[in-house]
């Protein structure tokens, strides 16, 4: 029953999805049929295309139970007709915006349509190609990871062998068997190294290539046009992330010496080391409805947001209505549950805030998550809550840009530096000591929140090395004009006394993800977005939710998330490592450790 009412969702929903097309295709006609184009008439074409081109992205994130193969001809009929393209660069071509911004993107937007196909065509069969070859790389090192596992008797689950190994290591005693399985897992993983080396310097020369020909000197330089970040502040402010993650990462490499009495290479009894601060105990699962309840009173606290639900038009999305003082201002919908092939826990922008020459458009934002559905109970794990939180501070983001220009919609418009700083903020709720009685937990489950809050602590600082590396060796390499990988790391390795405590094994397969390969050398922004969302986020672990406020304060704190015109304020590195090594308890309270 629950597949029919999915399925007559599914055809009513693209039904309308295919008026909206066929009515943007009518519009967008008698637009190119005017004489002349004016600033209004090209922001409405602009958002016509920003709102097909988040359709087709939001319907491939939904493949798994959205049949759309007969809307594909309209995604071509916008965007691979020729004559329509010719039309679109003769229409543009033709006249000239007034404001300043408007006119940028105008030549902006006519020097994509402009592009030449056979260049682009020829790069981006390259980029497929190295991309689809670096994944047959991680194949590989992943089936050799499984083989040792099976050897090992770790079995027959090893879909994940990352987490089989985790578990496996964290549960064994032995000091000196945890030592040996850490070698042979080092082995395995580096085995196919300089395979996946050598792959990555030929998608950072492709990258050069390109970069070169558009007249930027650097993919670095090109990469921080996004940003109001130069390169100097980006490189210094890199060196004390650094640094401060060298020795936050001593400082838990003492505490696992401690207590797993490893002397060597501590990080390989990392799992023990929380197997004995956790002794098994049970991990509590929390309730949706609970979780939303709790964003719901944020959004109204800290930003003067009323949050209504929707009737539910699909069993996969939970649509609310925001509003500001009974004005409206967009729409979230949570399409959160696992249904097959989903992409990772993300927020997109499916329509631009416009509001130019009588067209107005509010924002629709998109949480799309990868929780299992367990059926009516609607029951999350913590780190689900996790994501749900730092996805909605995304949302609101969207939600609450002041200004867009006619050819960009969402986060797009904001610098790359300050993209994660809301989410960061949001996700840090998570720890915050009046969340248990927010969501409404017994005795057990308060303690069982303690434990997650205790672990997912643990496991940030654990990474605090490999993020910050991975980091400066992204902005290191793309900044020069041949450093390979290697090369780049082993400088970052001698300058940062990194031998023992971080390999290139630990950070090439990073250079593989999409977060890195989109702004290449931009990576030092996720690090800035954790330290400055830490920075506000510490004196609010004191104050409880309904004290948040009041939304003006809030919102003028937070301006450089929603205005692209303020400046980038620089955060200090050492906060995000005073927030988890000192904020993040120790200790779940009421509990001896083991």
């Amino acid at each position: 029953m629950a597949f029919d009412e999915t399925t007559v969702w599914d055809q009513e929903s693209l039904a309308e999805t295919e008026c909206h097309l066929r009515s943007m295709m009518v519009r967008l006609q008698e637009l190119l049929e005017l004489p002349v184009l004016t600033e209004t008439a090209f922001a409405e074409i602009a958002a016509i295309y920003n709102n097909v081109a988040y359709i087709f992205l939001y319907l491939e994130s939904n493949e798994a139970h959205l049949r759309y193969d007969e809307l594909l001809g309209w995604r071509a009929a916008f965007f691979d007709d020729d004559h329509l393209t010719e039309a679109l660069v003769t229409a543009i071509d033709g006249f000239r915006c007034e404001g300043p911004q408007a006119e940028t993107a105008r030549q902006e937007y006519l020097a994509h349509l402009r592009r030449p196909a056979e260049d682009d065509a020829a790069t981006t069969a390259r980029a497929a190609e190295l991309n689809v070859a670096t994944k047959g790389v991680l194949q590989l090192i992943r089936a050799d990871q499984a083989a040792l596992l099976t050897k090992l008797g770790a079995g027959p689950d090893l879909d994940n062998p990352v987490a089989v190994y985790y578990r496996l290591a964290g549960r064994t005693a032995s000091v000196a068997v945890r030592t040996k399985l850490g070698r042979a897992w080092e082995a395995v993983q580096d085995r196919h190294l300089p395979d996946l080396v050598d792959l990555v310097d030929q998608q950072v020369d492709l990258r050069r290539q390109v970069s070169a020909a558009a007249g930027h000197a650097s993919v670095l330089a090109q990469t921080l046009e996004r940003c109001r970040v130069t390169e100097p502040v980006a490189e210094e402010y890199m060196d004390r992330s650094v640094l401060g993650a060298v020795a936050s990462h001593l400082v838990l490499e003492d505490e696992v010496r401690e207590r797993t009495g490893a002397d060597d290479r501590p990080i390989d009894h990392f799992a023990h080391h929380v197997q004995l601060l956790t002794g098994g105990r049970r991990v509590p699962l929390f309730r949706l409805d609970r979780c939303l309840d709790v964003l719901v009173e944020l959004g109204r606290h800290a930003f003067g947001l009323d949050l209504v639900p929707l009737e539910q038009q699909s069993p996969h999305v939970l649509t609310f209505a925001v509003s500001e003082a009974d004005r409206p201002v967009g729409t979230i919908n949570f399409d959160l549950w696992q249904t097959g092939n989903r992409p990772a826990n993300r927020t997109i922008g499916i329509r631009n805030r416009l509001d130019h020459g009588g067209i107005v458009q509010r924002p629709v934002a998109y949480v799309s998550c990868r929780f299992g559905d367990d059926g009516d109970d609607r029951l999350i794990t913590f780190q689900n809550v996790h994501s749900l939180f730092h996805e909605f501070g995304h949302a609101i983001n969207h939600l609450l840009i002041v200004r867009r220009l006619p050819n960009q919609s969402g986060l797009e418009y904001l610098p790359l530096e300050r993209l994660e700083i809301l989410s960061m903020w949001f996700e840090k709720w998570v720890y915050h000591p009046d969340l248990a009685e927010a969501l409404d937990l017994d005795g057990d489950d308060r303690y069982g929140l303690a434990l997650c809050q205790q672990v997912k602590g643990l496991e940030y600082r654990r990474t605090h090395l490999e993020r910050a590396v991975t980091a400066a060796l992204d902005l290191e390499v793309h900044r020069h004009p041949t450093a390979g990988l290697a090369e780049a790391y082993a400088a970052l390795e001698e300058r940062y006394d990194l031998t023992g405590h971080c390999t290139l094994g630990d950070i090439a397969p990073s250079f593989t993800w999409p977060m890195l390969q989109t702004h290449p050398g931009g990576n030092f922004a996720y690090l800035w977005g954790a330290a400055d969302s830490a920075e506000r986020f510490l004196p609010v672990m004191t104050r409880p939710i309904d004290a948040i406020g009041p939304p003006a304060t809030v919102r003028h704190e937070f301006r450089s998330c929603f205005d692209f015109d303020e400046p980038s304020d620089e955060p200090d590195p050492a906060a995000i490592y005073e927030f988890y090594d000192e904020v993040v308890p120790a200790t779940a309270p009421g509990w001896a450790v083991a």
